[in-house]
């Protein structure tokens, strides 16, 4: 049976056009169309196209949505590059508790003090800039592209899937639709053995042949159902959602013939394929990384700025009120005797009463100055001098670590350059032997259709003879086979076209039509 409708490849860039062209129903899972992470079970029914499936497959395809999520943090990289030219701040607080005691430093007691509350605030500015600090907005840059590279690598990688998935769902159908014609022939020629028979120009044994025929055709038939159902469910396995069973495929494929030049798709391939643009991106990676290697021979610079502040309050302020007056009783003893020499050289005296601590208004006043002085926790914090510094810092020997790390970046390097060699030198091979494949197969097309029209032909012959009594049922039997296995192998024969030129085409990294 000569295929009439084939399917056509996906054009990338007409995707939403394509889509608002088809008429389809589809019952897509719940979480879905809600917009959720995950979408829930569900089925796609009536009509499918290969632009839908390509749609479904980018937005629920697991596999790709894992190397999608890779993306989403490229903006904060680039951010965080930048960031390095910014001072980071910090800021922190502390309480703390001293139990009452002795307190010592070393051999030298420093008496007996209360319990004292403590409480303090730092904050800080602080900035270092390197060579690699330069040079690290460059490094994501690049890193940033090469994996947007992967991304649309995985991209086209799962266009290819979806279509070959496709094509052969389209082949089981196909494959299907000619079981059933073929079980069709074989129920006409076993009620043609039993007329054969009745009339008296036939044998029981040409019924048995005949049905024979059919019960092969049967199991041929089952087989084809089977395929069927197994490639929707390939085919929904990809695209993330299920595929109904009744589901019809609306996108055709033609048949046409490949005028391509070796040299063009070659050219087209080193510009285009995922793979290569990956591999070159790694490269441009491995290439600004080996550069910021370099950078560990320069100076770096570093910039802080501190504020600090504290509060210490005791727990009772008896012990502090007594240590402040007799500092201020030794004062005013002092003063006392320093008068005394004033007089005796002749100088005017000092005035003393403000040491004199029989005056209840300076015991008052030396009191308040101890409870100002130690009163205020938690927050009523005494500020520090702000202070800033400045350091430079000149690497001069670091054990050989630079040098290894210099010397692994360019290695590192190499072997991407290595790699890309590697890729185009793939990339080549494999576009000459898919173009060898695709004219081979456009050529093997030819051949069956002109075997499945003869092995029509000769069923013809079979059959005519056979109803005039000049053949025997073994010669339609065969004939059938025949045919049968003719359409089969054009069936196989167009879909690999298909398949060849579609793996051509994702070789390429575009649409060749």
């Amino acid at each position: 049976m000569l295929i009439e409708s084939k399917v056509r490849q996906f054009h990338r860039g007409r995707a939403a056009a394509a889509i608002a062209a088809v008429a389809a129903v589809f019952l897509i899972p719940t979480g879905a169309l809600l917009g959720q992470e995950s979408p829930g079970e569900g089925s796609v029914r009536t009509e499918l196209s290969l632009e839908e499936a390509v749609r479904l497959a980018h937005e629920y395809n697991p596999d790709f949505r894992i190397q999608e999520n890779q993306g989403e943090t490229a903006d904060w990289r680039r951010r965080e590059a930048l960031g390095n030219f910014l001072p980071s701040a910090n800021a922190s607080s502390s309480l703390g508790y001293t139990a009452s005691g002795e307190r010592r430093f070393q051999s030298v007691q420093l008496g007996t003090q209360p319990a004292i509350y403590s409480s303090s605030y730092s904050m800080g500015l602080s900035l270092t800039l390197t060579g690699q600090s330069f040079l690290q907005p460059a490094v994501v840059r690049d890193q940033n592209a090469a994996i947007r590279a992967q991304i649309d690598g995985a991209s086209a990688g799962l266009v290819d899937q979806v279509t070959q998935a496709y094509l052969a769902t389209l082949e089981a159908d196909e494959q299907l639709r000619q079981a059933r014609t073929e079980l069709e022939r074989t129920e006409s020629y076993v009620r043609q053995a039993q007329a054969q028979v009745e009339v008296g120009a036939g044998t029981p044994l040409d019924i048995r042949r005949a049905e024979l025929q059919r019960g092969q055709a049967e199991v041929q038939l089952l087989q084809a159902e089977n395929a069927a159902a197994t490639t929707r469910l390939s085919l929904g396995r990809i695209l993330g959602v299920e595929v109904a069973e009744g589901a019809d495929l609306t996108t055709d494929f033609e048949l046409f013939e490949p005028n391509l030049s070796v040299d063009e798709l070659l050219a087209e391939a080193m510009n285009s394929n995922p793979v290569l643009r990956a591999s070159r991106s790694q490269q441009q990676v491995s290439r600004t990384q080996s550069r910021a290697a370099r950078t560990q021979y320069l100076p770096s610079l570093s910039l802080s700025a501190s504020w600090t502040g504290s509060v210490f309050e005791p727990s009772t302020l008896g012990p502090l009120f007594e240590g402040r007056l007799q500092q201020i009783s030794g004062q005013y003893q002092s003063c006392i005797q320093d008068n005394r020499l004033r007089a005796l050289l002749g100088d005017p005296p000092r005035d003393c009463s403000r040491f004199d601590i029989s005056d209840p208004s300076v015991e008052a006043a030396a009191r308040q100055q101890v409870r100002d002085e130690n009163l205020g926790f938690p927050f009523d914090y005494r500020a520090q001098p702000v202070s800033f510094s400045m350091n430079i810092s000149i690497p001069v020997f670091t054990g050989f670590s630079r040098q290894l790390q210099v010397e692994e970046a360019r290695v590192s390097e190499r072997n991407a350059r290595e790699q890309v060699r590697s890729e185009e030198l793939r990339l080549r091979a494999e576009v000459e032997t898919a173009l060898r494949a695709v004219n081979t197969s456009f050529r093997t097309v030819a051949l069956q259709t002109r075997n499945r029209e003869t092995a029509a032909e000769e069923l013809r012959l079979a059959q005519e003879r056979f109803r005039l009594g000049l053949a025997s049922s073994i010669e339609v039997v065969d004939a059938q086979a025949n045919l049968s296995q003719a359409e089969r192998d054009e069936i196989s024969a167009v879909y690999n076209f298909h398949s060849s030129f579609a793996g051509l085409e994702a070789l390429v990294g575009q649409s060749l039509r």
